[in-house]
C-alpha cells in the first residue's frame, strides 16, 4: 500500500516526508507547528473523502539500557515570561498569536522531535522561567515528557500556562539572576548530582572531545560537556544589579542565546554578549534573531537543537536542520561514545 504523510495540526497531505518532518503549509498551519504523521492509502477503498487511513499506533520497542556508567545530556530552557511576551509577536504582520504561544509551540516542536532518540530516557531538560527574578520549574527526561504529555499541542498548552501563571515578578526582566541559576544547575550537572534541584542524581554527564579553531587559526582538541544552556528574551535587562555571566568562568560557555524583537532593539546587545563563541564556528556566536514570522523554524530548530545539545550557533543549526530526523544529530549525541565522541582521556 502506498504511504502518505499528513500533517497532525492541520490535515494536509504530502506524497513525501519534509526536510524537518514538519508542514509547511503556511499560513494555515500556524507556521508550520503540525508535524507529520505516515499514513497508509488503501487502494481498494472506493474514492471518497476517506481514502487515507492511519496506520495503528506502534509501541515504540524498548531502548537498551544506559551502561553503567550512566550518562546523561542535559539542557536548561530558560524562558521569559515576562508581561511583555503577552504581546502579539509580529504585529507588523499576520501572525495569529502572541509570544507566549510562539515560543511554547515552538519549544514543543522542538522536543517533541526528539521523542525517537534512542536514549531518551538520558537526555533531561530542566525547565526554568524567569522575569524580575527566576524559578525552576521542573526537571524530566525527554521520554518523561512525552509519556506525561498525550502530544505536542497539549505540551505547548502546558507551556503557555507555566509562561503566563509561574513566572515571578512579571514587570521585570533581570538576565542576571537567569544566569546565576542557569549556572548552579550546570555545574550541579558536571558534578553528577542534580538532586539538590529535584533531579536525578549518581550520573556523569556526556563528555564529547571536538576540534576548536581559535581566532589565529590554529586548532586544539577540547572535551565539551553534553549540555547547552538555551536564554532568550523579548526585552533588557531592567533591575539595577548590572548583567554578569558565570559561563565566562568555563573553558567552552554552553550558552545559546535569543532574542525576540526588532532588529535595532537595545536587548540584543545584551543577549550577544552573553552567548557562546562556537568552537566549530569562530567567531561565530551563539545567538539567534527572531525579528519575523519567516524566523519560526529557526526558534523551532534552535529548541530542539539545545535540548539535543548538538551545536551552538547558527550554523551548527543549519548542518542539524539539513540532517534527516531519524537517526537525529541528538540521538547520536546520547549514543555510546564512538571514536569521532570518545571522551578525552
Amino acid at each position: 500500500m502506498p504511504t502518505r504523510y499528513i500533517c497532525t495540526q492541520c490535515g494536509q497531505e504530502y506524497d513525501s516526508q519534509t526536510e524537518d518532518g514538519f508542514c509547511t503549509n503556511q499560513p494555515d498551519c500556524e507556521y508550520g507547528s503540525g508535524w507529520l504523521k505516515e499514513i497508509t492509502v488503501t487502494t481498494e477503498m472506493p474514492q471518497s473523502q476517506e481514502t487515507a487511513v492511519p496506520e495503528p499506533e506502534q509501541t515504540p520497542a524498548e531502548p537498551p539500557s544506559i551502561d553503567f556508567k550512566n550518562e546523561i545530556g542535559f539542557c536548561i530552557l530558560m524562558m521569559d515570561g515576562s508581561l511583555s511576551m503577552g504581546d502579539e509577536a509580529f504585529p507588523s504582520t499576520d501572525y495569529p498569536g502572541d509570544k507566549y504561544k510562539l515560543v511554547a509551540m515552538n519549544a514543543a516542536g522542538g522536543i517533541w522531535s526528539l521523542r525517537n532518540m534512542t536514549h531518551s530516557e538520558s537526555a533531561y531538560i530542566a525547565l526554568c522561567v524567569f522575569a524580575g527574578s527566576s524559578k525552576l520549574v521542573w526537571i524530566k527526561s525527554v521520554r518523561e515528557i512525552i509519556e506525561e504529555f498525550r502530544d505536542k499541542p497539549a505540551f505547548a498548552d502546558e507551556l503557555v500556562r507555566i509562561l503566563k501563571e509561574e513566572t515571578p515578578e512579571q514587570k521585570l526582566t533581570n538576565i542576571r539572576e537567569a544566569l546565576e541559576l542557569s549556572y548552579g544547575l550546570y555545574k550541579d550537572y558536571l558534578s553528577g548530582d542534580l538532586a539538590g534541584f529535584g533531579g536525578p542524581s549518581d550520573f556523569q554527564p556526556i563528555m564529547h572531545s571536538l576540534v576548536r579553531t581559535e581566532e589565529s587559526g590554529e586548532e586544539s582538541f577540547i572535551s565539551v560537556p553534553n549540555g547547552r544552556v538555551l536564554i532568550y528574551t523579548d526585552g533588557e535587562h531592567n533591575v539595577t544589579s548590572a548583567v554578569t555571566n558565570p559561563f565566562e568562568r568555563e573553558d567552552q560557555s554552553v550558552v545559546l542565546s535569543a532574542y525576540i524583537g526588532e532588529e535595532d532593539s537595545f536587548g540584543i546587545r545584551q543577549m550577544k554578549k552573553i552567548a557562546n563563541v562556537c568552537p566549530k564556528h569562530s567567531p561565530g556566536q551563539g545567538f539567534f534573531l527572531i525579528n519575523s514570522p519567516e524566523r519560526i523554524h529557526t526558534l523551532k530548530g534552535l529548541f530542539r537543537m539545545a535540548s539535543g545539545a548538538s551545536g551552538f550557533c547558527p550554523a551548527c543549526l543549519t548542518k542539524e536542520q539539513s540532517t534527516p530526523e531519524e537517526p537525529s544529530p541528538q540521538d547520536n549525541a546520547l549514543k555510546e561514545p564512538s571514536e569521532s565522541t570518545a571522551k578525552m582521556e
